[in-house]
């Protein structure tokens, strides 16, 4: 049974981390967000919200992925998003100091079982009130994980016994550091190879130094998670893959080099005896010593990777970087492909009245303008038109994730902004022919007609798309939409009086009178239904305090 249990006990201390992290996570989501989102432009101050981000959570996998998530829809700038990736590596060694006091100083079998029971019987009786049922499933996830170091830390003292450990024993310290990057690759956690190494050398199967070789090559093996992230995403994930890579290469290639055969010494100078925390000093210096050496040269590190780095051409859609579950990198992710499709639409609807404004003003180092010059107003269309089902197909997605009330009403907005735009865009469509007549019509009242109607299309979609460029104040913005949205009105008026003024010299054509009339309806609403989106993009990225209101799925 003892090598049957170190399996099971592993496969429990790993949910019951899994537990403890979700139930701490759910307590202090909105507070860790803010933290992520507004951690400073300084070196020092990114590094700091990695450590204590980390530090909370018990898990710098997730800090990771959230940091990956966040960059991805452009919350953090990269500078930043590497300065919490690298302090996220501190903050990760707290979980060794928790383990190496809870998990060999206490009474596992005596409280385990205690801590589990208490936290479920809240579940049970009181989990209908949210922060008292996630206060409950973090105690039940330390219960499991107390449980389960318990079994893992029995079987492998009793492994002697049924086991000739001399196998383990006395091999080059390589070995050991290419067992815990395996072993920390495999299982996706630092933390629980450190329980591993720990539960060894309390056992007396590994000495001190080959146990901090195992932990050097965990540390290594750890980046698999960020990499794993990065897999499918744009350039930003590779360049935070690479930096925690490098980072952790470089301080663990001269922890095994330089650190290691100085352990002893190491040891003398800190005074410590108990080897347990001897280790887990070990992995604490190690880490801050490769932070502190790393944090003056974070600005040039992240130019490197900016120039080396995930340069290629990334054709994705910023929706297929970003997941749904990271709520908040989701929403700006939304966000930010609703405004890059109502730039589009007013783009392509400069192109059918054949304006020269899509070639002089288009932004020439994105992407998706590049394919938007190259392809006519038909085919654009049709872009749009899929845009719009994969905004309309995340927006269900992230619906489907614990929302808040303002977080619902913003996917809300953004939603109906998206339909909104593929409206306007589609209402011109429909008036293509029109307009060709108009423009090749015999009389000069329907070409002056059409020479009027391209200019203020030309004329409002410069000024919608300087609306929805960064920079201007959400006051400015709503009041010059509302001026905008009385021009159409105006326009739409001086446009039938210029029809019903010319409708003589038109020789009473009635089909020509219906075909004006129609024209000047149909780019009245489709430029009604642009303003209108753009006031439901701004409205829905309006900076609010978010209340705890949370729509929930149990899970």
């Amino acid at each position: 049974m003892t090598l049957i249990d170190f399996p099971l006990g592993l496969a429990i201390f790993l949910y019951g981390m899994h537990e403890l992290e979700r139930g701490i996570r759910k307590l202090s989501d909105a507070r860790l967000r803010y933290w992520l989102r507004n951690s400073t432009g300084t070196s020092f101050g990114s590094v700091l919200t990695g450590i204590f981000t980390t530090a909370i959570l018990q898990s710098s996998s997730m800090v990771s992925l959230m940091v990956l998530a966040f960059a991805a829809a452009g919350i953090l700038p990269l500078v930043n998003s590497v300065g919490i990736i690298l302090g996220a590596n501190l903050g990760t060694t707290l979980t060794g100091w928790i383990v190496a006091t809870l998990g060999f100083k206490l009474n596992l079998e005596a409280v385990s079982l205690e801590v589990f029971a208490s936290g479920a019987a809240v579940i049970v009786l009181l989990g209908r009130y949210r922060r008292l049922r996630y206060l409950a499933i973090a105690v039940v996830g330390l219960g499991l994980l107390l449980f389960g170091l318990g079994l893992m830390k029995s079987s492998m003292e009793a492994l002697p016994e049924v086991w000739n450990v001399e196998r383990l024993q006395n091999q080059p310290a390589i070995v050991y550091l290419l067992l815990g990057l395996v072993l920390a690759a495999l299982i996706q956690s630092s933390s629980a190879v450190m329980m591993m190494a720990l539960g060894a050398l309390n056992a007396g199967i590994l000495s001190l130094p080959e146990a901090a070789a195992l932990i050097i090559g965990a540390d290594l093996g750890t980046t698999s998670t960020t990499a794993l992230g990065s897999l499918v995403g744009g350039a930003i994930k590779k360049q935070l893959a690479m930096a925690h890579f490098l980072f952790n290469l470089i301080v663990d290639s001269i922890a095994f080099l330089v650190l290691l055969p100085l352990l002893p010494v190491l040891i003398a100078t800190l005074g410590i005896e108990d080897p347990l925390y001897s280790l887990v000093a070990f992995h604490t210096v190690m880490n801050l010593l490769g932070l502190c050496a790393f944090i003056p040269f974070i600005n040039p590190f992240t130019a490197f990777l900016v120039k080396h780095i995930g340069q290629q051409s990334d054709d994705s859609s910023i929706l297929q970087k970003v997941p749904t579950e990271i709520t908040d990198a989701a929403l700006a992710a939304l966000s930010q492909a609703v405004k890059e499709l109502v730039t589009r639409a007013c783009y392509a609807s400069t192109q059918l009245i054949h304006s020269p404004f899509i070639e002089n003003e288009l932004p020439k180092d994105s992407d998706w303008a590049r394919r938007l010059e190259e392809k006519g107003f038909n085919e654009n269309y049709e872009s749009l038109k899929q845009s719009e089902g994969e905004i309309l197909k995340f927006s269900i997605r992230t619906q489907a994730q614990p929302l808040s009330v303002a977080q619902t009403l913003t996917i809300d907005r953004l939603v109906r902004a998206t339909r909104s735009t593929v409206y306007a865009v589609k209402t011109l469509k429909d008036i293509e022919h029109d307009l060709s007549s108009l423009r090749f019509g015999d009389h000069r009242a329907m070409k002056e007609l059409y020479a009027r109607q391209q200019a203020y299309i030309e004329t409002t979609s410069r000024e919608l798309i300087r609306l929805l460029e960064d920079g201007h104040a959400i006051l400015y913005a709503q009041e010059k939409l509302e001026e905008l949205k009385s021009r159409n009105d105006a326009h739409q008026n001086d446009m039938n009086r210029f029809v019903h003024t010319h409708a003589q010299s038109l020789f009473a054509d009635k089909q020509t009178l219906s075909i004006e009339l129609n024209v000047n309806w149909e780019v009245h609403h489709s430029y009604k239904a642009l303003i209108g989106a753009i006031q439901d993009l701004l409205s829905s990225t309006q900076p609010g305090e978010e209340k705890d209101t949370t729509v929930e799925v149990i899970d």
